[in-house]
């Protein structure tokens, strides 16, 4: 079996009229999009062997950007420029591929469209994705030698272009937010659709895995969209609106873990970054091979759901709801007073439950504050205008909250490592983190102690 890695050199200028085709340089986006992409080719394996380049400068600065990303790999020694590649033709690549003189097992070719889109497809025998710049196509092909490759025997293991990579590429194209309004008949259902659209668009992202961002601006999307529709529900009692959300409830419970996971190796990785011994322990101990383990069957789950006919047909059901009539009915009832009243008894709420709180109450009753503050700010949003210094305060509150819940999960997530142990107990550098973890937790807690929730009223 051999591994064949196609990478379309990354986006370039145009700009400079008087330079010969292959002397064109990448352009900002394009070096962006380098940046972005090297350690998602690492990761795929698509730097494992030998990688050849076309000689055109554009393919050449893409390769080297990677490089520059990727120090430590010490690639230099494995990459070929080589002026065959700079060619636009299939049959050239086609040609060169099976007169290479090389056993590698995996090859990683560098260069043009559309001979690169057209090779795979003639290779796989089926319709491929078009290979934007930037992007990487991964084959597995049926062969013990290079010189055996014929038609229609590979298979397309994996597509990865920049923007599913990067959420700093997506953003350039991803659906644009409506204008902000004073008719909410008109700007609520604007902005559920966009958010609905969001979340769709996000989704690739999501399951590639290669930037945790998307997933927490998938469940962005997905708690703002509920809780807009639950202020409403909660205002007007229209409960149609509340069984249209069952779906996206179900879709955020099962992100869950996966942006826990998420969040903890992001952390771990900066902790391990600034202390050596604390790295030596987690790759000694496979904590956090465990982790990213743990992490990579959560992501494989969540693929599997959303690709599931039950998934598709709760985002139909949801953009029913968001388009029919229980919604407009409910906007009707959704007056500046009766927002006024709702925002009124959830503050009021918010204050009751911050006064049950004490130095010993437990996790789960700050856990219920929080939830409560996020519900108040979504309802304060439908009216903007009159409660931007609740909202401003409500920010700032909510970053406290977000912090204590962090450190609560990560503490539950070194407490599932030690159980999977058998007894054991963790490691000594695990412990000190964990007993980090734990004084991080203390603070935002007496933090949280400190600041009243923002009373209502005050304005």
């Amino acid at each position: 079996m051999k591994d064949l890695f196609l990478i379309r050199h990354a986006k370039s200028s145009w700009t400079d009229d008087s330079l010969r085709d292959m002397d064109r340089p990448l352009n900002n986006r394009g070096k962006r999009q380098v940046d972005a992409m090297a350690r998602a080719l690492l990761e795929l394996g698509a730097l494992d062997g030998p990688v050849h380049a076309s000689h055109a400068f554009r393919a050449r600065q893409t390769i080297e950007g990677v490089m520059e990303q990727l120090p430590e790999r010490n690639l230099a020694s494995r990459v070929h420029f080589d002026p065959e590649l700079y060619t636009f033709r299939w049959k050239r690549l086609f040609r060169w591929l099976k007169h290479l003189n090389s056993d590698a097992p995996s090859i990683t070719v560098i260069g043009h469209n559309p001979a690169l889109t057209d090779l795979a497809g003639i290779l796989t025998g089926d319709e491929v994705p078009e290979l934007v710049t930037g992007a990487v196509m991964h084959l597995k092909i049926p062969v013990t030698s290079w010189h055996q490759l014929a038609r229609g025997r590979a298979k397309l293991v994996h597509h990865l272009p920049p923007a599913e990579a990067s959420y700093q590429l997506f953003r350039r194209k991803a659906p644009k937010a409506p204008e902000a309004g004073d008719d909410l008949q008109q700007q609520v259902p604007a902005a559920l659709h966009h958010q609905l659209e969001t979340i769709r668009a996000l989704q690739p992202g999501v399951a590639q895995g290669m930037d945790p961002e998307f997933l927490h601006r998938f469940r962005v999307n997905l708690r703002r969209t509920r809780a807009v529709t639950d202020a409403i529900v909660t205002i007007t009692g229209e409960n149609a609106l509340r069984k249209g959300m069952k779906p996206l409830k179900r879709m955020a419970e099962q992100t869950s873990l996966l942006r826990d996971l998420d969040v903890f190796l992001l952390y771990l990785e900066g902790q391990s970054a600034a202390n050596p011994r604390l790295r030596r322990s987690l790759k000694a101990s496979g904590a956090l091979e465990t982790y990213r383990q743990w992490q990579e069957e959560e992501r494989q789950s969540l693929c599997r759901q959303m690709d599931s006919k039950a998934w598709h047909k709760g985002l139909k059901k949801w953009q029913a709801t968001v388009t029919g009539k229980p919604l407009q009915r409910a906007l009707k009832k959704t007056t500046p007073a009766a927002i006024h009243d709702t925002v009124q008894q959830r503050g009021n709420r918010c204050l009751e439950l911050f006064r049950g709180l004490s130095h010993q109450a437990a996790d789960d009753d700050f856990h219920e504050l929080r939830k409560a503050l996020k519900r108040l700010r979504y309802l304060a949003e439908l009216d903007k205008p009159h409660y931007q210094t609740l909202l401003k305060e409500l920010k700032g509150q909510q970053s406290l909250y977000g912090e204590f819940q962090d450190r609560h999960q990560q503490l539950s997530l070194l407490a599932s490592l030690a159980d999977t142990r058998r007894g054991q107990h963790l490691p000594p550098a695990l412990k000190e983190l964990a007993q980090q973890v734990e004084n991080e937790k203390y603070v935002a807690r007496e933090a949280i102690l400190a600041q009243p929730p923002w009373i209502v009223g005050r304005q």
